[in-house]
């Protein structure tokens, strides 16, 4: 009697809900118009409109795939390119009543109450692939009757406005299938390493049981209960006539071949996150981690690859440019991403050192100096300051490329007295250091003793002005950004500006050119025409060393983060900055600087008077003037009655009037100019 009570009350429940199943379904369908509008449901007019969350994919300068940008790692694809297994797998597993019912499946309802209730397990959701496409989309996963009833209107909505392979490509588009993949394009080469258009039966059946429990059936946690739910998809793609039961045996015979778990590494962080910052600041942070572009930049991975390897041990970053259009071609902001995410290229402002140096050439360039100009280094000391060269050596009477290609402390403070040192933090802040403030309007600024300091990108991107005639490159790092339409948003726009003469600009590199070939640069000298600079801080600080060739221009600085020394100076920099190039130009044909037309070069002159060398002269540099402006007399010390070795042809080059050898202790004017 008691059993027969119970089997009374079950069906009773049971005729309950299958009421209530009936009476909500006729509901739905006569008041979805209404209730759409109640309840405040979102838009559905474009299946393309919801928030889909793809990955944003990043491409170097070759179109090669960087990494994505991505909260949750998706690739939309059209269903045309999508395996039919797949699609014949997740209808046979989720919903396979799909291409018949309206939104909602009442049989699916009434299947899955009947099966609660005999199981008592309520495991059975009835939910059918529209309806879980739109609570994935819009709604949360909250277990309430309001979040059904809104679940249910939605997918009605949706399958009156959309065909059956829109929302098929929309759910399989979206559904996550573990791993941290969504999506079938994602999961199909996070599993097997290739498309989805690839995917075979096997596999399609594989992933078409993840989303029921993606922890629990992916094959990467349990090979046998991916290979028990795989077989539970291909018996239910069998009974529902997608397949016959010789190809579910067979199929399921198959071995899992997985392309394997790899750790996720991700190729230029700093560069990454460089240009994420850029794309939010214009689209941002939904567009950018969800909306599926396309970014194409001007990143060389090879570059990058050879520009990470070069600190090694060392804290510090680097930076590749092109100094003719300022596309970056590596960014490394630190040795290690996972150890530090600060990108030093930008974020550290550090003193510059001697790197400064050649904006005070540059001025004095500018107001009419040359390479052979003469200035004393001597012990000085101005109102209480008394600069040191780094090697305590005094070298008396040299010539500014001299003077520039060792670094000489002493020659750089009185150059810039010479000149003006208001002049020279103008010139600089006109070539993209924005960092000079009003104070640092005095003589330690000349050796790069700024307030603040300067930072690596600023520092390379003013330094190509010398590079490229005169004309600063502003870097920039975006090519073209392609939204999930195909439309392009952006394309790269060059951002330069001529800031000193081309003239100036090449006699400049001329003399930096010195500082590779036998100056403190010199295990930078790659062998092929090559200008640059060293810079070393107090205490071993920072050491620095920008340099370039014709196509490409890279710094380097080495410091630790807590300014403690670093135990090396620019010129071991050098060296770094050398078995960089040296990797990064390999195969390709040195080329050599462009001379301006009014530019003479290879002006033979001895280092320590300025004057045109001859036979014996104690060191000779091959030095470039504006034309016009080249010394014409030979040096005092040839003998008399020495044949001119530059011929009596050559008006220009004969003797003048020798000037005073220069006296120790010299005071004011420490500057003349040879052959005036």
């Amino acid at each position: 009697m008691e059993k027969k009570n119970i089997n009374t009350k079950i069906w009773s429940n049971w005729c309950k809900k299958i009421f209530r199943v009936i009476f909500a379904t006729s509901f739905l369908m006569m008041f979805v118009d209404v209730g759409y509008a109640f309840w405040g449901l979102p838009a559905t007019d474009n299946l393309t409109s919801f928030a889909m969350k793809a990955a944003t994919e990043v491409y170097d300068i070759n179109g090669q795939l960087i990494s994505k940008l991505f909260e949750e790692n998706r690739v939309v694809i059209s269903i045309t390119k999508m395996s039919p297994y797949i699609q014949q797998a997740v209808v046979a597993n989720e919903d396979v009543r799909f291409y018949s019912h309206f939104g909602v499946d009442p049989i699916g309802i009434l299947r899955a109450i009947w099966i609660d209730i005999t199981t008592a397990s309520f495991a059975e959701g009835g939910s059918t692939i529209t309806q879980q496409l739109a609570r994935g989309l819009f709604l949360t996963q909250e277990q309430t009757v309001g979040r059904k009833l809104k679940e249910a209107v939605l997918a009605i909505i949706i399958e009156r406005k959309f065909s059956k392979q829109e929302i098929l490509q929309a759910y399989l588009n979206q559904v996550y299938f573990g791993e941290g993949a969504y999506g079938v394009e994602a999961a199909a080469q996070t599993y097997f390493g290739k498309h989805a258009a690839e995917l075979s039966l096997a596999e399609s059946a594989l992933m078409a049981g993840l989303p029921r429990g993606p922890n629990i059936y992916s094959p990467y946690a349990d090979i046998e209960a991916a290979l028990r739910r795989r077989g539970e998809v291909l018996q239910g793609m069998a009974n529902a006539g997608f397949i016959t039961a010789e190809q579910a045996v067979y199929a399921q015979k198959e071995p899992i071949r997985l392309v394997g778990k790899k750790k996720r590494t991700v190729q230029a962080s700093y560069f990454l996150d460089y240009i994420a910052n850029e794309l939010v600041g214009r689209y941002g942070a939904n567009q950018v981690y969800k909306g599926g572009l396309k970014v194409y930049t001007t990143l060389d991975i090879k570059q990058q690859q050879a520009a990470e390897a070069v600190l090694g041990k060392f804290q510090g970053a680097v930076l590749v440019l092109d100094p003719r259009t300022g596309e970056i071609k590596a960014l490394v902001g630190g040795r290690n991403y996972e150890e530090s995410q600060v990108n030093r290229v930008i974020a550290e402002v550090r003193q510059p050192g001697s790197i400064f140096k050649p904006f005070v050439y540059t001025t004095a360039l500018n107001q009419g100096c040359t390479a052979s100009s003469i200035i004393v280094d001597e012990r000085i000391n101005i109102n209480g300051y008394s600069p040191q060269n780094y090697d305590q050596k005094y070298r008396g009477p040299v010539t500014l490329k001299k003077a520039l290609r060792w670094s000489i402390n002493v020659a750089a403070v009185k150059l810039g007295q010479q000149v003006g040192m208001a002049n020279v933090l103008d010139l600089a802040k006109s070539m993209g250091i924005t960092t000079i403030v009003s104070e640092d309007n005095n003589l330690a600024a000349a050796l790069g003793g700024l307030n603040k300091g300067a930072n690596l990108m600023e520092l390379c991107s003013a330094y190509t002005a010398f590079a490229n005639a005169g004309v600063v490159s502003k870097p920039v790092a975006i090519i073209k950004v392609v939204d999930g339409n195909g439309q392009i948003l952006e394309e790269m726009r060059f951002q330069q500006r001529a800031v000193v003469r081309p003239d100036v600009a090449y006699i400049i590199t001329d003399m930096l050119k010195g500082v590779l070939q036998d100056g403190t640069g010199a295990a930078a000298n790659i062998g092929r025409p090559a200008a640059g600079k060293t810079g070393t801080t107090d205490n071993y600080e920072t050491a620095w060393f920008i340099g370039y060739t014709p196509e490409l221009l890279a710094g380097i600085y080495v410091g630790n983060d807590d300014r403690t020394s670093v135990g090396i100076s620019g010129s071991q920099v050098a060296g770094m900055w050398g078995t960089l190039m040296t990797k990064i130009l390999a195969g390709s044909k040195p080329v050599d600087f462009m001379v301006p037309s009014q530019v003479a070069t290879q002006i033979p002159i001895c280092a320590d008077s300025g004057k045109l060398a001859f036979p014996g002269c104690p060191e000779t540099e091959y030095s470039a003037f504006v034309r016009g402006t080249e010394p014409t007399a030979l040096d005092p010390r040839i003998k008399s009655g020495q044949q001119n070795p530059y011929g009596s042809s050559n008006q220009q080059n004969q003797p003048m009037e020798p000037s005073p050898a220069p006296k120790p202790g010299w005071k004011l004017p420490w500057l003349r100019l040879p052959g005036i």
